[in-house]
């Protein structure tokens, strides 16, 4: 059926010869749908009608090319019923609003993932409809659960009871609704957005006793971290009215100040107006000042890391984005075009890059930005001989490499040092935002951020090096799942490694190794905060001169709200 379909969408065969093909498959078989009883547990949906992809950006046939529209926020079915109602016929074509035709089609996975690049490869900027009908013996509730590359709708019986219009990559379970299943048919309507890259769904019904399981996981999961450590406190330490601020690191200065920087005074995840803000505070997180700007360049600031220096310099990393400069966006936010066309090419071949910047008077004024070759969230650290290291990604000669650059004079001057091998059998491109850690004996170790297509298999990757850098072994695969990484020794020798996890139960953890970073202690994962949605993480940690540890990271706070800083103040249970 795949090669049906790939026929169908990237050669644009005649519709004689495509009926032809179409009709050599059936409709819904009577065999193929689910029946649902009282006594189900979880049941994943695999068998579906398909569309060929739609585009999400597309200008109507009557006008000059001077309003482009968003196909995925537009109902494509309107001429059998549209999306609420739609009178699906498989095998029959019908008519698209950009003036072209479409038809659903049977398709059935073998595992529970939906893979739609099984089918269409990895087209961007367009999405795709699936319907499915199933039976109820009788009237009951159930929880339906989905997780989807990127954007979905569902609407059951013809209402919408699930929408998620951003790009993710899919998990189970990242968005769940208790719906009612009438006695006898029912049906199913997803429609799923493709930015780019992945494409597909996760679609189960669960039962109500499942699902009570599957709440009590959170419950298990908080109990058993709540044995290893002590949470003191949780609070928002920087929320800005109507826009979206995320990505934060944290340092402790020499005089006992703390410094958060982040990326403030955004549109949302991807925009075109970021900028580097910090904040501080002087009595270890109980007030936070307002924030002070850094970086406002032309291009989106992103991801800011901060360091002070034995010498007492600042040290500020960033990059600079214009992943903003896309069709789709700009169907979104026409204004976001008007701010693009502003911004000439010199100006982003000035500013598109990865930056240090360095202030030697605590933050009042800054140097000019010195351009990196590595980018990392949470920056470069200084080694006990005083030289600074920087693990990151970096583009050299064309080609995505883990590399390591460091400099010998306070961060005026950088240079390459080493690069990072990976497995022949992984690819470079699921691996990003790294961060290393010195230890007591000199050796160096980092860890990486791993997202592959499989989302399932996004373990936390490890390397060292026992030779200050110059040689690392080839990066393995830990038993941490979540993303990125900030690393902290702590006072008793102990290693902590903070991170986000975006799959249900959405938090920030951490976990332990006493070992240093041989094993880590995951059966004691630390729960440091709960979310109810997947968009957070990031959390960096410091440890303050009381031995309790200050971590800071990003999420929404309250529903309706964009994200804000916020921060947990914690203890280890250590006896």
């Amino acid at each position: 059926m795949s090669l049906i379909f790939q026929m169908i969408y990237k050669t644009r065969l005649s519709l004689t010869f495509i009926i032809i093909i179409l009709n050599l498959n059936a409709n819904i078989a009577q065999e193929s749908i689910i029946h649902i009883n009282k006594n189900i547990k979880i049941i994943s949906i695999l068998n579906w009608l398909v569309t060929n992809p739609m585009p999400s950006q597309y200008y109507p046939t009557d006008t000059n090319h001077d309003k482009l529209q968003d196909g995925f926020m537009e109902d494509f079915l309107t001429s059998i019923g549209g999306e609420k109602s739609p009178k699906i016929i498989p095998e029959k074509f019908f008519k698209t609003p950009n003036g072209k035709t479409n038809v659903f089609v049977n398709h059935a996975w073998k595992t529970d993932y939906i893979d739609l690049t099984e089918l269409f490869g990895n087209p961007s900027d367009v999405f795709t409809y699936l319907y499915t009908e199933f039976e109820s013996e009788e009237e009951q509730d159930v929880y339906l659960h989905i997780g989807t590359n990127d954007g979905g709708k569902v609407w059951v019986n013809g209402e919408i009871v699930i929408e998620y219009l951003d790009g993710r990559s899919a998990e189970p379970s990242q968005n769940i609704a208790r719906i009612n299943l009438k006695k006898g048919r029912n049906t199913i309507l997803l429609k799923i957005n493709q930015l780019g890259g992945g494409w597909g769904a996760y679609v189960q019904i669960y039962s109500l006793e499942e699902q009570r399981l599957f709440d009590s996981k959170k419950e298990r999961l908080i109990s058993n971290s709540s044995k290893v450590a002590k949470i003191i406190g949780t609070k928002v330490i920087c929320k800005q009215k109507d826009r979206y601020i995320g990505w934060p690191s944290i340092t402790k200065t020499s005089t006992g100040e703390l410094l958060v920087v982040f990326s403030g005074n955004r549109d949302g995840h991807v925009c075109p107006f970021g900028i580097t803000q910090m904040i501080r505070s002087k009595d270890n997180g109980k007030t936070w000042s307002e924030p002070e700007t850094i970086n406002n360049t032309p291009l989106d600031d992103r991801d800011a890391g901060i360091l002070e220096t034995r010498k007492g310099t600042l040290l500020v990393n960033w990059f600079t984005s214009i992943a903003f400069d896309t069709d789709r966006y700009y169907a979104q936010h026409p204004y976001w075009k008007r701010h693009r066309e502003k911004i000439s090419k010199e100006t982003i071949n000035k500013w598109l890059g990865n930056w240090t910047r360095r202030s030697i008077d605590m933050g009042k004024t800054w140097e000019k930005p010195v351009k990196q070759l590595v980018s990392a969230p949470h920056g470069p650290i200084e080694l006990k001989n005083g030289r600074l290291l920087y693990v990151g990604t970096a583009n050299i000669n064309g080609q995505k490499k883990i590399a390591v650059e460091v400099s010998s004079d306070d961060g005026k001057n950088w240079k390459l040092f080493s690069t990072i091998n990976i497995p022949k059998n992984e690819s470079i491109a699921p691996y990003s935002e790294p961060h290393v850690v010195e230890l007591p004996n000199g050796k160096l170790l980092a860890m990486f951020r791993y997202n592959p297509d499989d989302r399932t298999n996004s373990y936390l990757r490890q390397s060292e090096s026992y030779d200050g850098g110059k040689t690392w072994t080839e990066t393995h695969k830990t038993n941490i799942w979540g993303y990125p990484p900030h690393l902290l020794l702590l006072k008793n020798g102990w290693l902590l490694v903070s991170y986000g996890v975006r799959k249900i139960p959405y938090s920030e953890r951490a976990c332990i190794s006493k070992d240093g970073g041989k094993t880590w202690d995951v059966g004691n994962e630390i729960v440091l905060s709960m979310s109810n949605s997947g968009d957070l993480g990031y959390p960096a940690s410091i440890q303050l001169d009381d031995g309790t540890i200050l971590t800071v990271y990003y999420q929404i706070d309250k529903e309706g709200e964009k994200t804000s800083l916020m921060q947990t103040h914690w203890k280890l249970n250590i006896n």
